[in-house]
């Protein structure tokens, strides 16, 4: 499967892949494999790929996510990439200065200091020292390591090596980055420093590949992203359709399910949803239908299928209009194709940004829904309160049943429909916003005047 730029890019591609495969041999005699290495004319090993028929291209200025399970080829991907591995099959180029932060952190003496071995790993990249004495300084104030970047790195926590290797390697000013989980290690705010670093360089043109497990900053920082399984392309596009298909994909379905789950201690009981002359019948929501409008955008398992739903205010009037601190009800019917325990449906909401400001289901608010028979249907009412900026947004509708795997926030997803909406939340221009910020968090005031 290939993986077009399409509208993300409109110039020569930066990186570009066409067809890579990687083949492993693997031998069950160790003898065997000097054996091959004189007689090759009879196969002693069996043949492993790891990678098979990769294309994509990247254009300047893309960040381009790479995700899929253990297993799936991504770090031999990336290996290929930066020329570690040569491919069995098919062919690649990278444009311009390419750095790895992998590739950094093997240049590592654990004898020497910090400073000396980013004075030594520059050398070995083939910078000269003059431009890593001169950024030097930068370099040490970003990690934050204090004394410690001028003592033995053998004394350094998994965390101060990558702050130590990331930090060099944002300020040696590549025009391709290749990250690979290095990100998810430290504090949380040497991380946020780290995204907002590289975000600043990728809108400065620098074009990145990033690696991760960590799906909320995939979402954050790509554009596209590369769902890899068993070594091949599954999926490309849209950075958060992409780990949506990798949830779905790689939950297990419980036999039997956690029903004593108790919700967050926090969480409150769903709002009642408004029932305007006894609630919607099914047919009202179909006429309503937002569903499969235009191009469609839905995934899933298919156990659970969403086959209409329809937006209203508090009043029961169609529309995704609604004032700051208001509601809209979603009205959702859910049909099983397969027999169904504790089932879940769910929303979430996208700023303009693609930034997921709210996601929340059934299952969060302590409703739970009824088992389901093949065949039968549910209309499932979600009520949420616009406690959010004004703006527009997104919304994805999804129904799941609970995952063997993935923790209780984790489903095993049936059905999911993305890009709905927009929903435009609006305000009186002349009225004082009683937050500011992405969404208003539950907050209570209170005074006293100190006694003499």
């Amino acid at each position: 499967m290939s993986c077009s730029r399409r509208d993300f890019v409109a110039m020569e591609p930066v990186i570009s892949a066409k067809d890579l495969s990687k083949a492993f041999k693997i031998y069950s005699n160790p003898w065997h494999r000097a054996l091959d290495w004189v007689d090759s004319g009879k196969k002693r090993y069996q043949e492993f790929w790891a990678l098979k028929d990769i294309s994509f291209e990247m254009g300047r200025g893309e960040c381009l996510g790479v995700i899929g399970p253990n297993g799936a080829g991504k770090t031999t991907l990336l290996k290929i990439l930066t020329g570690v591995l040569d491919p069995t099959a098919g062919v690649f180029q990278v444009q311009g200065k390419v750095l790895s932060l992998l590739e950094l952190g093997t240049g590592f003496n654990v004898e020497l200091t910090g400073r000396q071995n980013l004075i030594n790993s520059a050398c070995l990249l083939g910078f000269e020292a003059r431009l890593i004495e001169e950024r030097m300084p930068e370099i040490e104030s970003f990690a934050e390591l204090g004394d410690f970047f001028d003592r033995p790195i053998k004394l350094y926590s998994s965390g101060m090596y990558v702050r130590l290797a990331f930090s060099m390697f944002v300020f040696m000013e590549p025009e391709v980055l290749i990250i690979d989980e290095a990100l998810s290690v430290g504090d949380i705010f040497f991380q946020q420093k780290s995204f907002s670093k590289m975000r600043e360089m990728i809108s400065g043109g620098n074009t990145c590949i990033f690696v991760s497990h960590d799906m909320a900053a995939v979402q954050h920082l790509c554009q596209r992203a590369i769902l890899l399984r068993h070594g091949a392309i599954e999926f490309c596009g849209d950075s958060v359709e992409a780990v949506s298909r990798y949830y779905g994909a790689t939950g297990l379905r419980s036999i039997c399910p956690p029903h004593d789950q108790a919700p967050f201690d926090g969480a409150e009981s769903a709002v009642e949803a408004p029932k305007p002359d006894g609630g919607l019948k099914p047919a009202e929501i179909m006429a309503r239908n937002i569903l499969g409008n235009g191009c469609r955008h839905n995934h899933g398992a298919g156990g659970l299928l969403l086959i209409g739903a329809c937006v209203t205010d508090l009043g029961g009037h169609p529309g995704m209009n609604v004032s700051v601190l208001e509601r809209l009800s979603f009205h959702v019917i859910v049909r099983a194709t397969s027999a169904i325990i504790d089932p879940n449906c769910g929303i979430h909401l996208y700023d303009r940004l693609g930034n997921l400001v709210f996601a929340g289901g059934a299952k969060q608010s302590g409703h739970r829904l009824p088992d389901m028979s093949p065949g039968q249907e549910l209309v499932v009412v979600l009520t949420v309160q616009f406690n959010v900026q004004p703006g527009e947004y997104t919304f994805s509708l999804g129904a799941a049943e609970p995952s063997a795997v993935g923790g209780p926030n984790a489903g095993f997803l049936h059905d999911r429909h993305e890009l709905l909406g927009p929903i435009v939340v609006t305000a009186d221009p002349g009225r004082l916003l009683p937050f500011h910020g992405i969404a208003q968090l539950p907050m209570t005031f209170s005074h006293y005047i100190p006694a003499e």
